[in-house]
């Protein structure tokens, strides 16, 4: 039986659609947390009437997470085994401490602050949560000033990032998953990334896709996949790297 979530979501895609609905009102509309006007009260009744409309608006709580709030950076301080393993895939596949590494979904920078005691020094990061930021720049005020931080959504930052701009991509959990697939997120992961791309992912959300087949499409193949990496675990590890020809 086909599942038909993982079938739209990876082959029902409309990406040029995208650029011409959402602008940077609504990326600011919710990195601000102001409220909506009339037309983007209107562009929401579209969001609920079509599962194809574009949308960022599912990032909000994201946004504004903080201390007390469900979406809280205080659970992303620690390198857990998960977040661990993640990072030895990166070191093993990139092992040169020159490469530039970029985390998608930095929170409050436990993985950048790893990759930096490990002796990376070209890592850039992006999060919509302003409060998580904060924390990095509290915690490793010398590392956060030294790395590329950006507060944004996913989707802007990388429309705004030139091809190939990064040796290697990475990034762990509900992060990508949660983008809506109205956003081709994967084009444009594979689009700014040189050699590889590194990811621990949840699966079974509501935006499950088929990931190896998207990332293939775009001439990234697996070379290491972990479906899940543990018989108790719900994440799936996947590494890939960008084919020789492309």
């Amino acid at each position: 039986m086909i599942d038909w979530i993982r079938f739209r979501n990876t082959y029902l895609q409309m990406p040029w659609l995208f650029p011409l609905v959402i602008g940077d009102r609504h990326f600011d509309a919710v990195l601000e947390g102001r409220p909506r006007t009339f037309s983007e009260n209107i562009q929401r009744a579209f969001e609920k009437a079509f599962w194809f409309w574009p949308r960022v608006i599912d990032a909000t709580l994201w946004a504004h997470g903080a201390a007390g709030k469900l979406q809280t950076p205080h659970n992303f301080l620690e390198i857990d085994s998960d977040a661990k393993l993640l990072l030895d895939w990166v070191e093993r596949v990139c092992p040169d401490r020159s490469a530039s590494i970029f985390d998608i979904g930095c929170n409050c920078g436990r993985h950048m602050i790893n990759l930096w005691r490990r002796g990376y020094r070209n890592i850039t990061g992006v999060d919509a949560m302003k409060s998580a930021l904060k924390l990095f720049a509290d915690r490793e005020p010398d590392i956060f000033a030294a790395s590329e931080v950006h507060h944004d959504l996913f989707q802007r930052f990388l429309l705004k990032q030139p091809d190939r701009s990064f040796d290697l991509t990475y990034s762990h959990g509900a992060t990508i998953e949660l983008v809506h697939p109205s956003f081709d997120v994967v084009a444009h992961m594979c689009r700014v990334t040189k050699t590889h791309i590194c990811l621990l992912l949840v699966p079974n959300n509501v935006f499950r896709r088929e990931w190896i087949k998207q990332f293939a499409a775009h001439g990234f193949t697996s070379v290491h996949c972990e479906e899940p990496i543990a018989p108790d675990s719900d994440l799936s590890l996947i590494i890939l790297r960008r084919a020789v020809s492309q």
